[in-house]
């Protein structure tokens, strides 16, 4: 996941104009990464998993992998139209090509949303809680 974070880091900090080899390897190295997690979470959260499957579990899967083949589907697609747009130089064929790509990004953050159906029952609390303020039964020591 950190090298995914850094390959989009440097994405946004270097443009295809600027330096088109850095980009395309940030590029590769985003989706190489991502596919990775994908694959991986979903494996673990699937076969790995010791306690039962809740309602959200079972919600977060069924969009891990609806999530997981339209980013797969999408890259594959943004591949296709990018060769016919270096190839062929087809008008409109960039324009589909910026479709897809942002396709695999928005997937990719629904992807990470899931983690809300993962951690549904989870509370963090940081610090001293204030009487009154995000005190639960458990958490009071009386």
């Amino acid at each position: 996941n950190i090298v995914e974070i850094a390959s989009l880091m440097l994405l946004s900090l270097v443009s295809s104009a600027e330096n088109f080899k850095v980009h395309k390897l940030a590029f590769g190295v985003f989706l190489a990464s991502s596919c990775f997690y994908f694959l991986a979470t979903l494996y673990l959260y699937s076969s790995c998993r010791r306690t039962p499957k809740l309602n959200h579990d079972l919600m977060s899967l069924r969009y891990k992998k609806i999530l997981l083949m339209t980013n797969f589907s999408a890259i594959l697609v943004a591949m296709y139209c990018y060769w016919r747009h270096n190839t062929y130089c087809e008008p409109g064929m960039y324009s589909i090509f910026s479709v897809f790509e942002y396709t695999v990004v928005l997937s990719n953050m629904a992807y990470h949303f899931t983690s809300y159906y993962d951690f549904y029952h989870t509370s963090v609390t940081l610090g001293n809680s204030v009487s009154g303020l995000g005190t639960t039964s458990a958490m009071r020591q009386e």
